[in-house]
This record gives structure tokens, C-alpha cells and sequence, in this order.
């Protein structure tokens, strides 16, 4: 097991059964005191638990990845706004673009349908099929790789060196958290690092973040924002945090507002 993945895994323990000890910790994951003590370190330092004497405690405020299900049915009314603008405004047929597993990318689908000759590249699971069942005229290629409770997306090294093949014109992105200072943030390591690799891998990157993640940091920095072409959101997006990013050089759009034209 990856040390994300564990690390992962520690937290879900510590989250279900609220306190775990550091030597059941390390008999539960065959791995040494001292490494356990790591683990539980950088957990701590990302605010998702509170060492205790010998071990580990959730905190309730803890930024916890919710499963696939869940998300979808948080702020869907401005989801769908961001993924309609963003299907509709930013994909012209024939592109070749990258769509990364989130729920908000997963619903841009259903916006495509009618595009013409578009290659698309992922690692949804859920994004997979809906392609396939919406679009089936169009070029589907999916990474393969681990496939990841939770979330439903293909992660590990196979699916890194995957994108590394690929030249595509856009990415479509989302992301748990975002603030000026972290960039773009998630809670999985191991989801961080194919997004990385789908960074590397594309001319630009469209972020799609709904208001409610504004001001949140989560684990990780998937890019900084000063990587981001162009960011979709909706009206409830803080006015002076859109002026920042477009000071910074970041294409702000309001999905159902004023839009600028894209270069």
C-alpha cells in the first residue's frame, strides 16, 4: 500500500470509529510505530484530526471527501449552470480535451451531446459511461489504473503515465477547495497526482468550482492559481476574490452573468 493511500485509509479508521491508537494503527497496516506517527503528523498538519496521547481523534470540523453520491447532490442548481456554460462556451467540435471524474465534470456531459468529432480523455468511471451512454459517437479513451472508493476515478502510477501520452487542448477540472494562497486543493494524494499529470498534459486548464468551495484549503495543491487559464463559477462567487484571480491573469466566468470572450 502507497503511503496515500494508507494515510487515506488511516483516516476513514479514525473517522468511523472516532479515536484510533497508534499500535492498533500499526497492526491494522503492518507498518511501524514511527511510520504511523508520520502519517498521523501530516494528517494533523492538514486540520483533519487531533493527536492524542498514544494516537489519533476526528475533529468535527474536518474537511472529509465525501463519496460520489453525496456530492452530487451538493449545490446541483449551480453546478449545472457552471457545466451547461462550460460545455456549451468551451468545447468546440473536434477538440481533443481532457475531463477529469468530478461531479461537476461528469455533468458537462450531457451539454456535449451534439458536439461534432470530440476526443475526450478520463479518468471517471462515472464520466466513462455517461460518454458512452450520451455520446457514443464519440472518441472515448479512459486510463484504467486503481480504481478509488469515494470517488469513482482511476489513480495510481498507470493512470499518471497515461495522460503522459496525450496532447489535448483543454482540461475540465474541479476541485474540493480554493483560495488565492493554496491554489486549487484536494484531500487525495493519489487523485492529486494524476490531476497533475492531466495538467501536464493539455494547452489549457478550466477549472469548474462552484461558490461553496471558494476559501476552503483542503490536503493538497493540485496547481496554484496562477496555472489556472480559465475559471467557471457561479453568482455567489465573493466580487473581490474574482477581481484578485483577474488581476492575476485568471479568465473569471460566471456561469449566468456577464461573460468576457475567450481568446
Amino acid at each position: 500500500m502507497l503511503a496515500a493511500q494508507r494515510r487515506e485509509a488511516i483516516l476513514r479508521s479514525i473517522q468511523a470509529f472516532g479515536t484510533m491508537t497508534i499500535e492498533a494503527l500499526s497492526e491494522k497496516y503492518a507498518v511501524s510505530d514511527m511510520t504511523i506517527r508520520r502519517d498521523l503528523n501530516v494528517l494533523e498538519a492538514a486540520g483533519y484530526i487531533e493527536r492524542t496521547h498514544g494516537g489519533a481523534m476526528r475533529r468535527s470540523e474536518t474537511m472529509v471527501e465525501p463519496r460520489y453520491a453525496a456530492k452530487q447532490e451538493l449545490n446541483a442548481g449551480p453546478k449545472a449552470a457552471i457545466a451547461h456554460y462550460a460545455a456549451t462556451q468551451l468545447v468546440d467540435d473536434g477538440d481533443i480535451i481532457i475531463l477529469e471524474g468530478g461531479t461537476t465534470i461528469t455533468t458537462m456531459v450531457r451539454y456535449l451531446v451534439g458536439k461534432q468529432n470530440l476526443t475526450t480523455i478520463t479518468n471517471g468511471l462515472y464520466t466513462t459511461n455517461e460518454l458512452r451512454r450520451l455520446m457514443p459517437h464519440a472518441t472515448v479513451l479512459c486510463t484504467g489504473g486503481l480504481l478509488r472508493d469515494g470517488s469513482f476515478t482511476f489513480v495510481g502510477q498507470s493512470a499518471e503515465q497515461f495522460f503522459g501520452q496525450f496532447h489535448a487542448k483543454r482540461l475540465f477540472l474541479s476541485a474540493t477547495g480554493m483560495t488565492l494562497e493554496a491554489g486549487c486543493t484536494d484531500p487525495s494524494e493519489i487523485e492529486t497526482q494524476v490531476k497533475k499529470a492531466m495538467v501536464a498534459a493539455v494547452n489549457q486548464v478550466v477549472v469548474l468550482l462552484d461558490s461553496s468551495k471558494i476559501g476552503v484549503t483542503s490536503l493538497l495543491t493540485v496547481l496554484p492559481v496562477e496555472q489556472i487559464n480559465v475559471l467557471v463559477t457561479d453568482q455567489g462567487a465573493p466580487v473581490a476574490f474574482v477581481q484578485a484571480l483577474r488581476s492575476r491573469g485568471v479568465d473569471v466566468r460566471i456561469a449566468g452573468g456577464a461573460e468576457s470572450v475567450i481568446a
